[in-house]
């Protein structure tokens, strides 16, 4: 797993403190070592020559005594060990040192070959030192006492010394011993003094570098819970807080009016604040231009609210107010308050003004005991009955509002529908569509219809119709329609034919992904597109003439036929018959239905049949209840007829049902 270079950067930000003072702590450790093996090696040096001077004078003293000249060989074996040491403080004195020479000179001093490095070494470096310097010093005037041997040495051993020489030896002998006893002790004292100081300085230095490593320690440790307390302190902030705006998200918002419900009974209020116009800023202006707008819309309402009063961002362009101890008449003049504000702010964006107002719905929370889930209801609730009546007002929650009431019980379908769409619990039937000239048709011909089904009752279209086109889910049940009626005519058996009429909404003609679906739905079911026939109302397609023209045609030239639905609700629509690519029109059924008792809906009937002829197109009426109708239709001339008497709504299913018989004019009689 690669580590990126800027994380490799804050780790050695963090780790450089402790490896440093690791390799301090090691390097020192290790320089401790050296100098206590160094001083242990010195002053086993030390102890050799002063055995070794000892030795010498004891060895020339019982010669003087005995005359037995194997002390003098014995003498000169002694004698060689300070004389080793002194050749090699002499070759290390020297300017270059010589340390060929001195390792000869230790080793002839009978220093262990091992210990002699870290003699030469100390030496070295470290003779500066006061404690160091002063028993070079001692050693070097013991050795001046000590040289006075060599004379008597030499006497000694090139030719016979009589006993009155032997008692002038002794007594040279006793008064070097004496001079030099001193010194020797200085020496040694000096060299365990300060082999003990360096000791306790090396040990004073290995404390102060650990209490520097513990200090370290707790400092990085301290910094490291500062640093996490900081980023707990901001994950929570930013669990809690909106990015763009720094307000309370909905999560904090939700908390605080639970705990405000959990609490005292006592007058509260709760507001919910929806932008108008927002998305025209976004659009043209683009989403920074929104970010900045949502911004100073934030700064300015939280300047008009009261300091107890908690405003949060919802999500998008919806803001929420929790308003402790608030009575009715001050959450009203609060909203009116913020709308007004709202209104008021001047935006400019690269030199476009923008103008932007708020739809503001408020709740009183005293008037009765909601829980959570209910007073976010009713808050979104009064927010859109705002936005249904104009927006750019404030509307209060009241449970005794019937358009308020009406509104829920829609908001309360759109769950509904939801479900259903999810539970695949809408069914389809058809109802037959049969020709008025009494020829008769060889293929089946139906409009295919939506029911929804709840715990086993069918509901018809129209109690859950409005609320679907109200919240925009109209392009969803069309396209659960158009797949579930292809399923079904796939799986007939034989050649597929016929005419399958399908309704579709004002929001699917709008709908850019609508034909890439139709598409993909006809090729997984290999259903020809020619046998659908799909109805749209003559309000959707004149409120929008273009587009549904555009859409129209691109459906067309894949095969599909068109239905102009209810034609005759809005006779303004004549004048763009022409310009509609449809296959039929159907006149609506409120004039066909009253059409023998009222002389205006018959002539009506006529007339759009007449337009309808002249502009190429078939017609179809609607409602047709019983043969007295269906014979009026034959003598207009109507071509196909829809209804009771033609045949009742029935499931749709993959076997098809049997074609309809036209009535004849016999069977009317």
């Amino acid at each position: 797993m690669k580590r990126s270079p800027r994380s490799t950067l804050r780790l050695i930000s963090v780790a450089w403190p402790f490896v440093l003072i690791v390799l301090l702590q090691t390097a020192l450790a290790t320089f401790s070592l050296e100098v206590t093996s160094s001083l242990r090696a010195f002053v086993t040096g030390e102890s050799l020559w002063s055995k070794g001077q000892h030795d010498a004078l004891y060895y020339l003293n019982r010669y003087a005594e005995s005359g037995n000249r194997s002390f003098v060989d014995r003498y000169h074996e002694a004698m060689a060990i300070p004389m080793g040491d002194r050749a090699a403080r002499l070759a290390l004195e020297a300017s270059p040192p010589d340390i060929e020479a001195a390792y000869q000179g230790f080793l002839d001093g009978a220093n262990h070959p091992d210990d002699i490095p870290s003699v030469i070494w100390l030496f070295r470096y470290f003779r500066w030192l006061p404690v160091m310097e002063a028993c070079i010093r001692d050693w070097r005037t013991a050795e001046g006492v000590l040289m006075q041997l060599l004379p008597i040495g030499e006497a000694v051993t090139s030719q016979h010394v009589n006993e009155v020489d032997r008692r002038d030896i002794t007594r040279q002998l006793d008064e070097i011993n004496a001079l030099v006893t001193p010194l020797t002790k200085r020496f040694s004292d000096r060299l365990g003094e300060g082999t003990r100081q360096v000791q306790t300085v090396l040990l004073v230095s290995n404390v102060a570098m650990a209490l520097i490593f513990i200090l370290l320690t707790v400092w990085r440790l301290n910094s490291f819970l500062a640093h996490r307390r900081r980023i707990e302190e901001q994950l929570s902030f930013s669990a809690h807080h909106d990015d763009l705006t720094g307000l309370p998200n909905r999560r904090l918002f939700e908390d605080e009016l639970g705990r405000m419900l959990d609490g005292p009974q006592t007058r509260h209020a709760l507001m919910f604040i929806d932008l108008d116009q927002f998305k025209a800023v976004n659009d043209n202006g683009g989403h920074a231009a929104g970010d900045e707008l949502l911004r100073r819309v934030a700064r300015d309402l939280v300047k008009a609210i009261r300091g107890t009063d908690l405003l949060a961002r919802l999500g998008g362009d919806e803001f929420g107010i929790v308003l402790p101890n608030c009575s009715p008449e001050d959450a009203l003049r609060i909203a009116m308050r913020l709308r007004e504000i709202t209104e008021a702010i001047d935006f400019v964006w690269n030199g476009h003004r923008y103008s932007i107002s708020a739809s503001v719905g408020v709740v009183h929370l005293a008037e009765r005991s909601y829980t959570l889930q209910e007073a976010l209801r009713a808050a979104d609730i009064a927010c859109y009955m705002a936005k249904e009546k104009g927006r750019n007002r404030v509307h209060v929650f009241e449970t005794t509002d019937a358009a308020q009431t009406q509104f829920t019980a829609n908001l309360h379908w759109v769950q509904r529908l939801h479900r259903a769409l999810e539970e695949d619990s809408f069914r389809l039937f058809s109802q037959a569509i049969a020709p008025v000239d009494g020829t008769g048709e060889a293929e089946e011909h139906c409009e295919i219809l939506l029911r929804l089904e709840e715990n086993g009752k069918l509901l018809a279209p129209g109690a859950f119709i409005p609320a679907a086109e109200r919240f925009g889910l109209m392009p969803s049940l069309d396209r659960w329609v158009v797949r579930n009626a292809l399923d079904i005519i796939g799986r007939r058996r034989g050649t597929i034919s016929g005419t399958y009429s399908i309704n579709l909404s004002g929001l699917t003609l709008k709908d850019d992904t609508f034909l890439p679906f139709l598409r993909d739905a006809l090729r997984r079911s290999r259903v020809p597109a020619d046998v659908l026939c799909f109805e749209i109302t003559e309000t959707s397609a004149i409120e929008n003439l273009d587009e549904a023209i555009a859409f129209m045609n691109a459906m067309r030239a894949m095969g599909c036929r068109f239905a102009l639905d209810d034609f005759g609700v809005g006779m303004s629509s004549l004048t763009y018959l022409k310009r509609l690519p449809v296959d039929y029109v159907k006149i609506d059924g409120s004039f066909v239905r009253d059409m023998l008792k009222d002389k205006a809906d018959w002539m009506t009937v006529e007339m759009i049949n007449q337009i309808s002829h002249l502009a190429g197109r078939k017609t179809i009426a609607e409602f047709v209840e019983n043969t007295e109708i269906f014979a009026a239709l034959q003598t207009i001339g109507v071509d196909y007829a829809q209804g009771y008497s033609i045949g009742r709504p029935e499931p749709f299913r993959a076997e098809a049902t049997g074609l309809v018989v036209p009535l004849r004019c016999a069977d009317v009689a």
